[in-house]
């Protein structure tokens, strides 16, 4: 075989595994909504939102969180139960409906769906749950429990559930 063979061979190859390594750290959005936080906490600020299907880039790992960089350029960090490797592909004309909410996902991981919570309140049916569904209700801005925790001198640990 001819040398410059050889070579463009090689280059070709180099070039195809730089490809396939330059894709290793993305990962895609599972859930409808996310939000990218300061720290690695849900108490973090947040950074801004990520929607179901966006390609993020990883930075780094602590714990179960990681910090991204979006097509955007937005950096922050998100719970991996947020995350998949596969890379979702959104068709055009089609409604895509992810599985679960971030809400269901988080409560999932902690052992708890509506059907656990339905199977509850059967079992315990003389418990009164008004307040339990009022306080589902209440938002919270990010803004609020900001000031909440700086009042309280309340410092959260990184990586906290």
């Amino acid at each position: 075989m001819k040398p410059w063979r050889v070579f463009f061979a090689l280059l070709f190859l180099m070039a195809l595994a730089g490809a396939a390594s330059s894709d290793s750290g993305m990962m895609s959005v599972q859930v409808r909504e996310g939000q990218l936080r300061s720290s690695p906490s849900f108490l973090g600020s947040i950074v801004g939102p990520v929607a179901y299907g966006d390609r993020v880039e990883t930075v780094q790992k602590q714990g179960d969180w990681f910090d991204v960089k979006t097509a955007k350029s937005l950096r922050g960090w998100i719970h991996g139960s947020a995350l998949t490797k596969k890379q979702i592909v959104l068709n055009p004309g089609q409604n895509a409906q992810p599985d679960a909410s971030s809400k269901e996902i988080a409560l999932a991981g902690k052992g708890f769906n509506a059907d656990v919570e339905a199977q509850y309140r059967k079992n315990n049916a003389r418990i009164d749950y008004a307040w339990v569904d009022h306080m589902e209700t209440i938002k919270v801005s990010s803004d609020q429990m900001a000031r909440f925790l700086k009042a309280g001198k309340v410092k959260p640990a990184q990586g906290v559930k």
